[in-house]
């Protein structure tokens, strides 16, 4: 893998929306709580920019990628939000200038298109995490800024911590949960379970061969679940992965059919029935995804699952020059 520099205090960082447009007001007041995190936030034009559904145009959204790898005195890339049209660009990135200027590159949600892309075409380490716009920090009423501070403790071992993260648990009032017992050991991949399916077939799709396969979702039904996580199955994702994180499902719920009278299977049906006949050591309720609080993840570098126990060590370094185990 292709590891980037460690951030420092005072750096500056690219805030680039790759996805979905925001409220201008609220990406101005994010400014606060990005200094408040010590760093130094440089808003390009797609974060003020609206095309549809779509935070500027394909163009304009790309140009704020190269352009923010490219700038040498840019330290870091946070995205704003999620939302949807990372896709849209995969096929348009000249993944040539990531590869030269390899550098910190944080977000989660639609943003996994982009975590997908970078490791599959530069090796690249990235970080599934809040980005600009998440509820890492919220704001009292003169406007200070509050810090969830689980959420902050994660993002500051992540992206300031030295040599590899070590042993990450949950918040103590959401214990880690095993779908299925064992170990296992390899570099993290995964993200969003809808932009897996959305990238299927393409040379973007996930690489779960001899990897441990991390997988969140918000807002679909349970069958929707079932569905997607069926695809990944039929798609050899399951078969390749050496072991299995299952993160948070917010707002993923059973629905009442009328037509027939009965509700969707629940999620613990589902996992039951379409991922433990992999037997591969699942770890399942990891609070990394839609959720506050919020863990973040280093996409790329070596993590040992221990289902049994129900622990999760990263034993290397995400970032360049820094010892690993």
């Amino acid at each position: 893998m292709v590891k980037p520099e460690q951030l420092q205090k005072g750096d500056r960082v690219a805030i680039i929306a790759p996805s979905t447009p925001a409220d201008p007001n609220k990406v101005r007041r994010s400014e606060k709580g990005l200094r408040a995190l010590g760093l130094e936030p440089v808003y390009y034009p797609s974060c003020f920019s609206h095309h549809g559904h779509l935070a500027g145009t394909d163009d304009i959204r790309l140009k704020d990628i190269h352009d923010a790898f490219s700038d040498t005195t840019i330290k870091g890339i946070i995205c704003l939000k999620g939302g949807s049209g990372a896709t849209r660009l995969l096929d348009k990135i000249d993944y040539g200038i990531i590869s030269r200027h390899p550098k910190v590159f944080v977000g989660y949600s639609d943003i996994t298109a982009l975590h997908m892309a970078f490791q599959n075409k530069c090796g690249l380490v990235t970080f599934h995490g809040p980005m600009a716009l998440s509820d890492m920090y919220q704001y009292d009423e003169e406007q200070q800024v509050k810090f969830d501070t689980f959420t902050y403790e994660s993002y500051h071992a992540n992206l300031f911590g030295t040599g590899p993260l070590g042993v990450v648990d949950n918040p103590k009032e959401f214990p880690l949960g095993k779908l299925v017992g064992g170990k296992a050991e390899g570099p993290l991949v995964g993200g969003n379970l809808s932009l897996m399916i959305s990238t299927l077939g393409s040379p973007y799709e996930i690489d779960t061969k001899g990897k441990v396969l991390f997988i969140e979702e918000v807002h679909e039904s349970a069958y929707v679940v079932d569905r997607m996580l069926t695809a990944l199955a039929l798609a050899g994702k399951f078969k390749d992965c050496i072991g299995i994180i299952l993160g948070t499902w917010t707002d993923c719920v059973q629905e009442e059919k009328k037509s027939y009278g009965g509700k969707d299977l629940s999620l613990e049906e589902i996992f039951e029935e379409v991922i433990r006949p992999w037997g591969k050591p699942t770890i399942t309720n990891l609070y990394a995804g839609h959720n506050t609080p919020q863990l973040m993840l280093p996409f790329g570098v070596h993590v040992k699952i221990d289902a049994d126990l129900g622990t999760i060590e990263f034993t290397e370094s995400p970032y360049k020059g820094e010892n690993n185990e």
